[in-house]
């Protein structure tokens, strides 16, 4: 018996291009994640071997070129050539072409009609009906889950027996003709009969035994199938177990790595929070030795403040006399001035009575009365007007006495404002440490 050697394929669903695939040998397994294109392969093997388009998992032919089902057709033609090498080492290349929406069939490259095409694998024992070339998934669960009659039905398909069913037929009437013939006989021959009848028991045990034999080791065979079919389901079960625990797996560790990530940036925030609060306690250190060093000049700012305060309520008090004086000296110049000019006024009068009277001749005791009083009022004069002169510097001693006093106090309270915010100002730094 010979065995397929190798495939060629060329823009046939996911094969691109023209690939080779092989070569095979007598066990062969073929592997890969999903969407590697195992089932790809079986459905070339199927569609090489003439298989139908509805059991290629497509709706017609042209869907099985490179990408016709995305539409992005890489071609409008693609064929898959299986090479088979019988035992005497001769290789025989069955080819089936897509065209459009048919297919054609080459053997060595000469195109042929499907049924020689299908003759050709049967005589190679390649059964395209029955399909004992390929076990598809489901098969053996279905195989397994059928009666003792279907499945002798499907091993007749499978072993071509069915084909011979007419002749099974024919041979059968001629059977009964000949079991009738045989009970016409019987009757004309007893010690045939006799004999006859022992074979016939001993046929039908013998068909029994078969019989039970048979059912035996189909019973063997749907147990081992049955076993098989929950050991798959078992390991599948078992397979989607492992990756859900892989998929948590994998994300318990993206986690880790998350919280790990976030344990980071915490870690470096708590740095950097207690590298600000050292330079805080450094400057509310640096603050306190400041406060201990501006504490006695704040006390004694205070005490100048306090100092300042008591001075500015006595030059108030200076002020206030000051001026208190200046008003009374004005009363007095006012008075000497009133005094000055009644003098003034006597003397031009007395001086104008003089001239009228320069022709009248004076007696000497008028004369020396007139010099005694003329004297006696120039000294008045005198004096009054060295009082006046002394009381006009004085009250000009007084007003520069008093406008010093004012601009001292204007400077005392401009100091005393100065004093005052750089009290308050300590007194907040103060507050805040």
């Amino acid at each position: 018996m010979g065995i397929l050697q190798r495939l060629e394929v060329e823009n046939f669903k996911s094969y691109k291009g023209y690939q080779v695939i092989g070569p095979f040998t007598k066990f062969s397994a073929i592997i890969g994640p999903n969407g590697a294109g195992k089932s790809n392969l079986m459905d070339a093997i199927s569609f090489v071997l003439g298989d139908k388009t509805s059991n290629l998992r497509v709706r017609s032919l042209k869907d099985l070129i490179h990408g016709a089902v995305v539409g992005k057709a890489a071609a409008n033609r693609a064929y898959v050539t299986a090479v088979y090498k019988e035992p005497s080492g001769e290789e025989i290349h069955f080819t089936r072409t897509i065209i459009g929406n048919g297919s054609e069939y080459r053997i060595d490259g000469k195109v042929l009609s499907p049924n020689d095409y299908q003759s050709k694998l049967e005589s190679l024992g390649i059964l395209i009906k029955a399909k004992n070339f390929l076990v598809f998934q489901g098969a053996v669960e279905s195989i397994a889950m059928k009666t003792p009659k279907e499945r002798t039905d499907l091993f007749e398909q499978i072993s071509r027996s069915d084909e011979l069913k007419g002749e099974y037929e024919r041979l059968k009437e001629e059977m009964i003709k000949a079991q009738e013939d045989t009970n016409f006989s019987y009757h004309k021959r007893k010690g045939i009969a006799a004999e006859k009848r022992e074979a016939r028991a001993e046929k039908e045990e013998a068909d029994k035994f078969q019989s039970l034999t048979k059912d035996l080791n189909n019973t063997r065979l749907e147990n081992q199938l049955f076993k098989l079919y929950h050991t798959d389901r078992k390991i599948n079960g078992l397979k989607d177990d492992l990756n859900v625990i892989n998929k948590k797996l994998t994300n318990e560790n993206r986690r880790k790595e998350k919280v790990e990530t976030e344990l980071r940036k915490k870690k470096a925030e708590i740095a950097k929070i207690q590298r600000e609060q050292q330079v805080l306690d450094k400057n509310v250190k640096s603050r306190e030795i400041e406060l201990n060093l501006k504490r006695p000049k704040y006390i004694k700012t205070k005490e100048k403040v306090t100092h300042l305060q008591k001075k500015v309520d006595t030059t108030k008090k200076a002020i206030t006399k000051a001026e208190m004086s200046h008003d009374n000296h004005q009363i007095v110049v006012a008075d000497l001035e009133k005094e000055l000019s009644e003098v003034q006024s006597m003397i031009e009068a007395y001086e104008e009575d003089n001239q009228e009277s320069q022709e009248i001749e004076l007696e000497d005791a008028q004369m020396q009365e007139y010099n005694t009083l003329k004297e006696k009022a120039s000294q008045q004069t005198a004096s009054l007007r060295q009082s006046l002169t002394k009381i006009k510097r004085q009250q000009q001693s007084d007003e520069e006495a008093l406008e010093q006093t004012r601009q001292k106090k204007v400077d005392l309270e401009l100091r005393q404002v100065q004093l005052n915010e750089q009290k308050t100002q300590l007194e907040e730094r103060i507050a805040k440490l």
